[in-house]
């Protein structure tokens, strides 16, 4: 089957899936259930074999239908602009049944090694009950389970100020999510692959990063802590590159002259 052939017949299964939402949610429990396993699994065979069979399922198998989608903090987002309760990581979590915070497995994995390489917080995965869908989001209300509200609001507060990105993981497309991850270039599969080689399954939000120039001192604060380098400096004045922004909003809590805020794309 020929690539535009694919693309058509993805876009009639995502018709569906927005018709009949209960669909995905069914397909997206499934393979959350399973997901564990499957990076387990490739994670020894890419170990032993020394391939990179992530990179191959993902292209034959998988063909872009699993990966995150970067969702920003409220707080990082400019306060004149009108967010869509889909647009926003609080927002989502309040609508969605939240059953546990668990051991982020790419950090777990990584720290089986005598040398991690971070001290990143461990327990970041805020587990859903079941697969959801954004498009159930507008109608849901607040039902978070078996951890408080507050405990998830002082979570993601913790992993902003580590520098995390929060991300749904999503599948069978980026409309259906079964885990809310606080991710770093440094462990997580997904936002590590695409940083090296492009990985396609790395979704940006509806937002991008946007400077005040009056603000601004050019301390260079914030090229350190872009991870999508979208960030430089030549000749001590910053240059931003729209193109590479996910607007995620780490370099929001690390400007110090709080020059830097999140708008709404224009196309979203």
């Amino acid at each position: 089957m020929s690539s535009s052939s694919h693309i058509f017949s993805y876009r009639k299964i995502d018709k569906v899936f927005k018709r009949i939402p209960l669909i995905g949610k069914l397909l997206t429990s499934i393979f959350g259930l399973q997901e564990w396993a499957m990076l387990e699994f490739t994670r020894i065979i890419e170990k032993r074999l020394k391939v990179s069979l992530m990179d191959l399922i993902n292209r034959y198998m998988l063909k872009k239908r699993w990966g995150g989608k970067v969702v920003p903090l409220n707080k990082n987002i400019a306060s004149e602009v009108i967010f869509l309760p889909t647009q926003e990581i609080m927002e989502i979590l309040k609508r969605s049944k939240v059953t546990g915070i668990a051991n982020c497995y790419c950090r777990e994995t990584q720290r089986r090694n005598n040398k991690p390489n971070c001290n990143h917080t461990l327990r970041t995965c805020i587990h859903i009950g079941s697969g959801k869908s954004l498009y159930d989001i507008p109608r849901k209300s607040v039902n978070l389970r078996k951890i408080s509200r507050k405990e998830v609001i002082n979570l993601l507060e913790q992993c902003d100020n580590e520098c995390l990105i929060h991300q749904l993981i999503y599948y069978p497309n980026p409309n259906f999510y079964y885990v809310i991850c606080n991710c770093s270039p440094c462990c997580y599969v997904v936002l590590s692959k695409f940083l090296k080689i492009g990985f396609p399954q790395m979704i940006r939000s509806d937002f991008i990063a946007e400077t005040d120039t009056n603000l601004c001192i050019n301390c260079g604060k914030c090229e350190e802590w872009c991870y999508f380098r979208a960030r430089s400096f030549s000749n001590n004045q910053l240059e931003f590159d729209a193109t590479y922004c996910f607007g995620c909003g780490i370099c929001i809590s690390k400007c110090l002259q709080k020059a830097i805020s999140l708008k709404l794309i224009s196309s979203s």
